[in-house]
């Protein structure tokens, strides 16, 4: 009797089946050249959105793939939502017929399929809508997206998982308790892709609908960036409480940068295209996600490899490379360096010759062998040293990255002048007055000047020049000048380390420079510090930038 009553409870609360059986090595209902990005783009559309159009610098290697393909990350679409058909099946009016859909989606073999059937259903249908799938019954299709998340997670299809609760609008239960203990920790946040206003600023904890709600907005709807937000969010607060000695040097985490980075790992490491990572990284494991999260975060050399036996990825840390954080500032040498200057009659270029051509990494265009720059790097291949510079740039310009005590320092400066021009923004002297050194509020202040630059790499590039300008300031003038434009000294910098190469042969191809920003690539690609470094570039820029303001015992710029 009782056996037969829990026989009878488990047939009454069993899952019924709606959905065809998954069949593998099948072809999808939709072409392999439509991504994911195409299906969600015309659903936009359709709903009355318009996705986002970011402008994406990361690099992407131009690889084909046979694979269906996902959100990608890395490239911008060359075309936009009207410039495709997905092929839907059509009634003899021209309109999407949906008795015929339903019925491809009763023989669909694909998990995948499913899925994106199931997704123009519910744009152009509803939630509510009822599919009739005869031997199987009926169904709303939100119950059969929720069937299918369930299947999905027990084949661990973590892509699918993810684009499914984008679709359903799934929120992480803890999302604001995370979001909560990122600001207690005193860290800023940001969602969506840079630059502003696109990218919403997050600094006081908000409710869980409103944080929902500005999440999506920032993402443009685009579900796959809007779940992977917050996923990458819960991560960090998971990180902030357990290991909060990760976020030391960072005040603002630009969660759609850090997303970016993520994806241009692992490009570099799989050697795949731009959509490719981008699959990759949204069909990662949580515990691969939250792996690859902490390697960025702790600024060590890492590698990934996929792994031959099943769709997983393992992350391991290389070999030192003789490259400390201090080192990767320049600071304690340079700091001597500009001490000379104020004590010295010769010139800072007396001591440089030309440097080596080189080949070098470029923000578009990742392949490519540097050379090492500096002394006492002679014994490390070429391949070791490939893009080095370059990623750690963006991986420090991503996180925000800056180092201790350089709020400080930007205080000190504005002491010494009547402000700091940054991407056409200026942070005016006056906030001295207003503020302390060590006041959270300046530092913010800060980051919300330098926040205006979009690329990693070229912001890190203005938080060395002000690195060395600290230096200046820290000698006993009265004062620096007035405005002190930072772009403007990181592009003298960047005409003084191409006339070096041009003197020293070096043919144009290596002249390169990035649209978006006028710099070199191969200058984004060099060491800080030592004889050719961009740290010492950067030196001889601020001082011929300041150069009135110092002793008369200083040294005009040869």
């Amino acid at each position: 009797m009782f056996d037969q009553y829990l026989t009878d409870l488990l047939h009454s609360t069993a899952t019924k089946c709606h959905l065809p059986p998954i069949q593998r090595g099948q072809h999808h209902v939709f072409s392999a050249e439509h991504t994911t990005r195409d299906i969600l783009s015309f659903m936009a559309q359709v709903q009355g959105h318009n996705m986002p159009k970011p402008s994406m610098y990361l690099p992407v290697a131009p690889i084909m793939s046979k694979h269906r393909k996902s959100l990608n990350l890395l490239d911008v679409p060359q075309h936009t939502a009207d410039s495709f058909d997905l092929h839907l099946p059509r009634d003899s009016h021209g309109n999407t017929d949906f008795a015929s859909l339903v019925n491809q989606l009763k023989h669909c073999p694909t998990l995948q399929d499913q899925a994106d059937i199931l997704y123009v259903l519910y744009a152009m249908k509803g939630p509510d809508w009822i599919v009739n799938l005869s031997g199987q019954g009926e169904a709303t299709v939100r119950s059969l997206l929720e069937e299918l998340y369930v299947r999905a997670g027990a084949y661990k299809e973590w892509g699918l998982i993810r684009y499914i609760s984008g679709i359903l609008k799934k929120r992480v239960e803890v999302l604001a308790e995370a979001c909560t203990d990122l600001i207690s920790h005193h860290k800023q946040l940001t969602v969506g892709l840079p630059p502003e206003p696109r990218e919403k600023v997050i600094t006081v904890p908000l409710p869980p609908e409103e944080l929902i709600s500005l999440i999506y907005e920032a993402s443009g709807q685009d579900i796959s960036i809007a779940v992977l937000t917050q996923e990458i969010m819960v991560y960090l607060a998971m990180y902030v409480r357990s290991q909060p000695s990760l976020f030391g040097d960072m005040l603002r985490l630009r969660i759609g940068l850090i997303m970016q980075v993520m994806a241009t790992e692992l490009a570099r490491s799989l050697h795949c295209s731009g959509e490719e990572a981008s699959e990759s990284l949204m069909s990662l494991s949580p515990f691969d996600m939250k792996n690859l999260l902490h390697h960025i975060l702790s600024g060590k050399e890492f590698g990934v490899e996929r792994s031959t036996t099943s769709p997983a990825i393992s992350i391991h840390e290389l070999g030192h490379t003789g490259a400390t954080k201090t080192e990767r500032t320049g600071i304690r040498k340079l700091k001597t360096e500009i001490k000379q200057i104020y004590t010295s009659s010769h010139s800072i270029s007396s001591n440089f010759t030309s440097p080596r051509s080189t080949r070098c990494s470029s923000p578009s265009t990742p392949s490519g062998i540097l050379s090492p720059t500096g002394t006492g790097d002679s014994h490390l291949q070429w391949e070791e040293r490939q893009g080095q510079w370059l990623r750690r740039r963006r991986l420090d310009g991503a996180i925000n990255r800056v180092p201790m005590g350089f709020y400080q320092k930007v205080w000190k400066i504005l002491q010494k002048c009547h402000g700091l021009s940054i991407a056409g923004y200026v942070l005016p002297s006056s906030t001295t007055r207003e503020m302390t050194e060590g006041e959270i509020k300046f530092a913010v202040h800060v980051e919300s000047v330098l926040n205006h630059v979009p690329q990693p790499e070229y912001r890190q590039l203005l938080v060395e020049a002000i690195m060395v300008l600290t230096l200046v300031a820290d000698m006993e003038i009265s004062s620096i000048g007035g405005i002190i434009h930072i772009d403007r000294i990181v592009h003298m910098a960047n005409d003084l380390f191409q006339h070096d190469q041009r003197s020293s042969g070096a043919i144009e191809y290596f002249l390169e420079k990035d649209p978006a920003t006028g710099i070199c690539n191969f200058f984004y690609d060099s060491a800080p510090s030592g004889s050719y470094g961009t740290m010492t570039y950067l030196s001889k820029a601020v001082v011929t930038y300041v150069q009135d303001f110092l002793p008369s015992s200083s040294c005009l710029m040869q």
